[in-house]
């Protein structure tokens, strides 16, 4: 087993940069929100599992993530299983923008999940689709190895999927995915894993805005009470929000987390992601 030391290590060299596109075969031609290099690393994260856990990815939209988790896992010469989490529906704005090879639904909210199937055919039986809103799923399916979470779009639904799904990881071994870690209008993630420093440590920036993250001792219910964001003061939610930026020093840029500080100066008591966004949105117009 490797230790953390040796972990870092193997993450600062950003082997995932070196997979050749062949390596994905069917999952390269999945659609997804992923830059080409968050691919290569959902991939190469597949690759490298050691059974330690299933793969859990929440906020799987048309089944990118999944896809290229699939790929890399089928690769490991290890037994392995991805429940994906999402809605699995799409506005039709959405739809023309990421799917643009499908045929646009007439209305909005439009049905995914045969799109999604159709995607992720080539692993049949080692994939779960948990259809639904996640902020009403409970996990139940024993250790998780890959964790990537890319729904915690609002403070409440950071505090769910944390006290749901982050009991699971296994310490030394479990690797945690936070999608939008550096979205400016999602200040309330690095808000919460700054408060839970002692159970995980940063492995990657991987860009635009993710971070990754290797889980270093169990996640338990007082980690998880003391890490709570909903319901936080926008004072105290900046005042995490300057924790997480001297944590990461050296790994994110501090105006990266100017930029948070600087959208919930400008929208106080606001908490969704899109909520934040369209009050941007109308201050420029």
């Amino acid at each position: 087993m490797q230790t953390a030391a040796e972990i870092v290590a193997e993450f600062a060299a950003r082997p995932w940069r070196t997979v050749p596109a062949t390596d994905l075969g069917a999952a390269a031609g999945v659609p997804t929100m992923l830059t080409s290099e968050e691919g290569l690393l959902y991939h190469w994260l597949g690759r490298r599992a050691q059974g330690a856990g299933v793969a859990v990815d929440l906020g799987a939209y048309a089944g990118g993530s999944a896809a290229r988790l699939l790929s890399g896992l089928a690769l490991s010469g290890r037994p392995f299983h991805v429940h994906s989490y999402d809605r699995f529906r799409s506005s039709r704005a959405f739809w023309a923008r990421y799917l643009p090879d499908e045929p646009l639904p007439e209305v909005d909210d439009a049905d995914l999940l045969p799109v999604v199937r159709r995607h992720l055919a080539a692993w049949e039986g080692h994939v779960t689709l948990h259809v639904g809103d996640i902020g009403e799923k409970h996990w139940t399916g024993g250790p998780i190895e890959i964790l990537s979470v890319d729904a915690a779009k609002g403070s409440a639904m950071a505090d769910h999927i944390a006290a749901e799904f982050f009991p699971a990881l296994v310490p030394g071994r479990s690797i945690l995915i936070q999608q939008d870690y550096l979205m400016a209008v999602q200040p309330w993630l690095c808000a919460q894993m700054a408060r839970l420093r002692d159970q995980f440590l940063p492995l990657a920036h991987v860009p635009k805005v993710g971070l990754v993250f290797l889980c270093v001792s169990p996640v338990t219910p007082q980690a998880l009470a003391a890490a709570r964001v909903d319901g936080l003061t926008d004072g105290k939610l900046m005042q995490r929000v300057r924790e997480a930026a001297r944590w990461h020093e050296g790994m994110v840029p501090r105006a990266v987390f100017r930029a948070m500080l600087e959208q919930v100066k400008a929208h106080p008591g606001l908490r969704m992601g899109w909520q934040m966004r369209q009050a941007s949105a109308r201050a420029r117009n």
